[in-house]
């Protein structure tokens, strides 16, 4: 080892010459090879040319896309039983009526992700934490088969805790629980926990674990979705973890967020997801697929997937496509404001073309760094006539977007890159008018709480705040 490092100075200019040509090679690699999106090559090409040598390593584990073509074709050949039901004629029905927009939506949303509008549904919002862990908590309770769960974020808290026992005891009575988190989400989850519930026999797992030899490269790659079904019958989606953040017991106050409670047909798709990502993590098999859902409600629903597996960014081409089908109005509400070129485009469109484009976000984030990359696509937006409201009381951390107050998404997907192309997310379509009138009557409580950024302060920004935030969106794409 000595007589290497000794070459290695010995050399330097050969060494150094020897690095900038590998180094030169492996850019030429990113450009070509990849086809990667204009923004996250420029990107890279920034860090591969600024730091030669780590550059390399950061991409190793944050660029490459180790989820390649093979690799995705042994996954969806692995899971093709899984989704065999999906062809079943009574689940392949159409809604019908809606509004040319909702048409639109729905198709697409079918062709990007292969999954069948289910219909008779009844899917339930819960605005906030304190709606969503009761709901949660007595549906767990009356478990009698069966309970899944699966999410990015889950703290061993008072409300981790009191799930965790929950399950527990739904175990030891016979109930088949499977529990699986994120790797890097809950990382502080604990081994004591995973003990306790393996001991009741749970089988419990982290998604992609960061210490493991076999997903070290894929550390990037992070389960963000948050799917609970109980009996095969009642499912939880959206954008609220496990945790005491969201009941306010935050630095930054409450998390506002929202989830769903879904009942009906609907049910089986989030149980195909969540089987797949289960498959993935464990190589285990499944357990067969709820058949025969009675039907819940009226709701007609869209469960739409994305992730690195997956042949279409199925989330990113619904937000894409309900901008620009939009036409009286656009609202949003998201943690994250951190757009690929299209979505940027979209939105700058709609504001020119007289579309109401509100965008709510958090003054307070978890992320300074993120608030400023936000503040620079922000600015774009209203710049073109649209409108940008701070949310000062906590940190808004709720997925949706309603498109001409008559179809909305809500779910686990933020409006950035990462979410689009990185992570496994997953979330509903909806047009319900009960649905869209309580997301609506959320959007309004939530915009009167929110401050106005007008075009003039934001030009108004102090020079060195604007050098930061410039600073920090040249790495926006990787974030």
């Amino acid at each position: 080892m000595i007589d290497f490092i000794s070459w290695i100075f010995s050399t330097g200019e050969t060494t150094l010459a020897i690095i900038f040509g590998l180094n030169a090679v492996f850019i030429a690699f990113v450009i070509l090879l990849e086809n990667r999106t204009p923004e996250r090559t420029l990107t890279w090409l920034f860090v591969l040319f600024t730091f030669p040598v780590i550059g390399f390593i950061l991409y190793l584990f944050f660029g490459h896309d180790w989820h390649h073509r093979r690799s995705r074709r042994r996954l969806r050949a692995s899971y093709a039983a899984t989704r065999a039901w999906r062809t079943i004629a009574d689940r392949s029905t159409l809604c019908h009526g809606g509004t040319l927009l909702e048409s639109d939506l729905r198709k697409l949303a079918v062709s990007t992700t292969g999954i069948p509008t289910s219909c008779n549904n009844q899917a339930t919002v819960l605005t906030d934490a304190h709606t969503k862990y009761p709901r949660l908590i007595a549906a767990l309770r009356r478990a009698k088969s069966s309970i899944d769960v699966e999410y990015f974020i889950f703290r061993y808290d008072t409300i981790g805790k009191e799930i965790v026992d929950i399950l527990i005891e739904r175990a030891q009575a016979g109930v088949r629980v499977r529990f699986m988190v994120d790797g890097y989400g809950s990382l502080g989850f604990g081994r004591k926990a995973f003990r306790r519930m393996r001991a009741a026999g749970i089988k419990a797992t982290y998604f992609a674990p960061l210490i493991t030899t076999f997903s070290f490269f894929k550390a990037n790659y992070r389960d963000h979705r948050k799917i609970v079904i109980i009996d095969g019958q009642i499912a939880f989606t959206g954008g609220i973890n496990i945790g005491d953040e969201y009941l306010g017991k935050s630095k930054i106050g409450p998390w506002r967020d929202t989830s769903l409670e879904i009942r009906g047909p609907a049910v089986a798709d989030l149980a195909a997801l969540f089987n797949e990502a289960w498959f993935k993590t464990t190589q285990s098999p499944n357990p067969p697929l709820p058949s025969a859902i009675p039907p819940a409600g009226d709701q007609c629903l869209n469960v739409i997937p994305s992730g690195p597996t997956t042949d279409w960014y199925a989330i990113r081409e619904v937000f894409l496509a309900m901008i620009h089908g939009a036409r009286r109005s656009i609202r949003i509400e998201t943690p994250y404001f951190i757009p690929d070129t299209s979505i940027l485009d979209a939105l700058i469109n709609a504001a020119l073309r007289g579309v109401d484009v509100t965008i709510i976000f958090p003054k307070r984030p978890d992320s300074l760094m993120l608030r400023w990359v936000a503040f620079t696509y922000i600015g774009e937006v209203v710049r073109a006539g649209g409108r940008a409201f701070e949310y000062p009381a906590g940190f808004i951390h709720q997925k949706v977007i309603i498109a001409d107050d008559e179809v909305a998404t809500l779910g686990t997907c933020n409006i950035d890159i990462r979410s689009f192309m990185l992570d496994f997310e997953v979330n509903i379509l909806m047009s319900h008018p009960d649905t869209i009138r309580h997301l609506l009557d959320d959007f309004v409580a939530d915009l009167r709480l929110s401050n106005e950024i007008t075009f003039e302060q934001f030009t108004d920004r102090p020079f060195l705040r604007r050098i930061a935030e410039s600073l920090a969106r040249l790495v926006a794409p990787l974030l």
